[in-house]
């Protein structure tokens, strides 16, 4: 079973990006609403982002727009956010159709993926596409 994050945790990973190698600062913020007087000063300064929401709790896609709200109200202009729906892995217990999401970020300008921390399904992709 994966974990969630509490409160925000750091880490660095580097991925080849065409010919370059590029070294990422990562910092996964909890998505939980006591946590998010915290989370908003991490996106200061920030080139990219990842919302991530279970496709299995319907509850946490529904509050996606709050939080590219928070973040377009925090973070630079010209951030690169992508929406990624997670933990494909349990495809049997979807709430939030891929479609949906995928209409949602294509009218909002955002980069999609589906993935699984747990198999690490497109997880790669996710980091590479949003670092070019």
């Amino acid at each position: 079973d994966s974990r969630t994050t509490i409160g925000v945790e750091f880490s660095t990973r580097t991925i080849t990006v065409g010919s370059a190698a590029v070294k990422a600062q990562i910092w996964d913020t909890a998505g939980l609403e006591r946590y998010r007087a915290i989370t908003s000063a991490y996106y200061r300064g920030a080139v990219g982002a990842l919302v991530v929401f279970d496709i299995t709790k319907h509850q946490t896609y529904d509050v996606v727009e709050r939080w590219l709200k928070e973040l377009y109200d925090h973070a630079e202009a010209g951030i690169v956010v992508m929406l990624v729906g997670n933990k494909t892995d349990l495809a049997q217990a979807r709430e939030v159709p891929m479609e949906e999401a995928k209409m949602f970020a294509d009218n909002n300008g955002l980069l999609f993926v589906e993935t699984s921390a747990l198999d690490s399904t497109n997880v790669e992709q996710a980091f590479e596409t949003i670092l070019k």
